[in-house]
């Protein structure tokens, strides 16, 4: 790269760092407890090698996962019953060391130019993330359950016995806006799965019909 184009780059990383490590300075009293941590996990006989950007020690005990992101992410993409990202869920329900550790939350630290903020679920965040949170704050509205972490060790369990199994259901998620955005027709089998259930439905109309008559 241009040694000019490298040092604009550096100075803005520098000031994207700095307003980051203002924004932080606002939160109740924590410890960061280790960052870019290596796990190694076996889930439902699968392998898998995570690294967790970084994990935190609440001023209550408990832990924080983060995991930054300078994109416009949402923890939206966690909702049960079919989430479409489960990395922090993973990574909080089967990646730290000890069972007998508190999770106190899991986030996305949003580091983005002129918006800085956490996003995701913290158990009590008024105590233990940012004193002046109103009720409002979507912290504050969607708060970490124990329905939710057993939710999401479930369901990413499935997903994994599932994968092992073969299992590939077609079933969009989201139909049929899922489908307008896939560019895979061509080896899509849902119009297939369209047609039998007409099929289906058309053989019990004329049952009933038949019945009626």
């Amino acid at each position: 790269m241009p040694r000019r184009y490298l040092e604009i780059e550096e100075q803005r990383l520098a000031f994207l760092v700095t307003e980051w490590l203002d924004y932080e300075s606002t939160r109740i009293g924590f410890e960061v407890a280790a960052t870019e941590i290596d796990r190694t996990i076996h889930l439902a006989g699968l392998t898998f090698d995570l690294r967790l950007d970084r994990i935190d020690r609440l001023i209550d005990g408990s832990l924080l996962v983060i995991d930054y992101k300078t994109g416009n992410v949402s923890p939206k993409l966690w909702e049960l019953p079919r989430p479409d990202d489960v990395q922090l869920p993973l990574y909080a329900g089967f990646a730290l060391d000890r069972e007998d550790e508190t999770l106190g939350g899991l986030v996305f630290a949003k580091v983005r130019a002129g918006h800085f903020d956490f996003a995701g679920h913290v158990g009590d965040p008024t105590a233990t993330l940012f004193a002046g949170l109103k009720g409002n704050s979507t912290l504050v509205r969607n708060e970490l359950t124990i329905e939710q972490l057993m939710g999401w060790r479930e369901r990413i369990e499935q997903l994994a016995k599932d994968f092992l199994a073969g299992r590939a259901e077609v079933d969009p998620r989201d139909a049929p806006k899922t489908c307008e955005r896939c560019g895979l027709q061509t080896l899509c089998r849902i119009h297939e799965s369209e047609d039998v259930a007409e099929a289906g439905d058309e053989e019990d109309a004329e049952s009933l019909e038949a019945a009626d008559e």
